[in-house]
């Protein structure tokens, strides 16, 4: 626990720090679309426990010298040769892996955006104990087979709506005896859709429009009734079955075939807000309870306009609209 704190510490000061050194290492951590790690990239320190390692070999080699004892001569360099074996081992394990960017989860501002990392290793030997961590949070740990790939993450802490670039990660690894961690810093070219937060709660807009543009109210069309389902949240209670809901303990609705669908605009002059990211969060809100009600919908801002529809396509094509207007 302690070593992970050193380390933490260290890589936090060196991502704030302006001496040469650190500027160096920032300026070769990208951004990328795909980088190998050389030998020039790969970076090797002791842990604690490599500390108290070498403390110890110093002690030993104090120790024979001062006593003459030949046993002593050779369990130091033993030990000294199986660091070196280690150290070299360590490297090894991260030094020749080839990264692509993966890109990023769309969340909403404020949610934490899932970054994917893709590994590449070209050796016939299987990379163990590879890790990712982001701002000294620790996120992932692959194995990474030999002449395969294998994805590793991390995630980042959004705020505002729009793009989320992933900044820099680290990649590191303690195997095999964790007297060493050899690391890199890399940040590749990835960014995530940051939607903006949603309002809690929006009272829906009174009125939609038919397919042929007419205004009407807000119940869909009616001509054949065909059966029942639970309510779901923004189904209109005009539809209730009541006395089906009062045998079943539970409301239900009453679906019919053959009718008109609804059709509500989700119109950007038409929202009572105080500002450009209230309106926006009120209409996110809007949009998810349309599809949630399985309405079809359509979106009018400013500048862009997308036709009434609804489903998975048609819901993230309007959150993404939101998300990037005047950005």
């Amino acid at each position: 626990m302690a070593s992970k704190t050193i380390h933490k510490s260290f890589f936090r000061f060196a991502e704030f720090s302006r001496k040469p050194f650190f500027k160096f290492l920032l300026k070769r951590s990208g951004p990328y679309d795909s980088v190998v790690l050389d030998r020039s990239r790969v970076y090797i320190l002791p842990t604690r426990p490599g500390v108290v390692f070498c403390i110890l070999l110093l002690l030993l080699l104090v120790g024979s010298v001062n006593y003459g004892k030949s046993l002593g001569y050779m369990l130091t360099f033993l030990l000294v040769g199986i660091g070196n074996v280690s150290m070299f081992a360590i490297w090894r394990n991260l030094a020749g892996l080839r990264l692509r960017s993966g890109g990023g989860a769309p969340v909403f501002a404020g949610e934490e955006t899932t970054f994917a990392v893709q590994l590449e290793n070209t050796d016939a030997s299987t990379r163990y104990s590879i890790c990712a961590s982001h701002n000294g949070v620790e996120y992932d740990v692959v194995d990474v087979p030999a002449d395969g790939v294998a994805q590793i993450h991390f995630k980042v802490r959004t705020q505002n709506r729009g793009l989320q670039k992933s900044g820099r990660f680290r990649l590191y690894t303690r195997y095999p005896s964790s007297l060493f961690i050899a690391w890199t810093w890399i940040e590749l070219n990835m960014s995530a859709l940051v939607y903006p937060k949603p309002a809690e709660r929006v009272v829906r807009q009174s009125t939609s429009v038919q397919g042929d543009g007419e205004q009407v109210s807000n119940a869909p069309g009616q001509e054949e009734f065909a059966g029942l389902r639970d309510y779901q949240k923004g189904d209109s209670w005009r539809q209730i079955s009541w006395k089906a809901s009062a045998r079943n303990d539970s409301l239900l609705i009453k679906e019919f075939t053959g009718g008109q669908p609804e059709l509500q605009w989700i119109d950007w002059y038409a929202i009572d807000a105080a500002g450009v990211e209230e309106r926006l969060s009120i209409m996110t809100r809007l949009v998810l309870d349309a599809e949630e009600a399985h309405h079809s919908y359509g979106l009018r801002l400013p500048d862009y306009e997308i036709a009434p529809d609804h489903g998975a396509h048609h819901y993230h094509q309007c959150l993404k609209a939101l998300a990037t207007h005047a950005l």
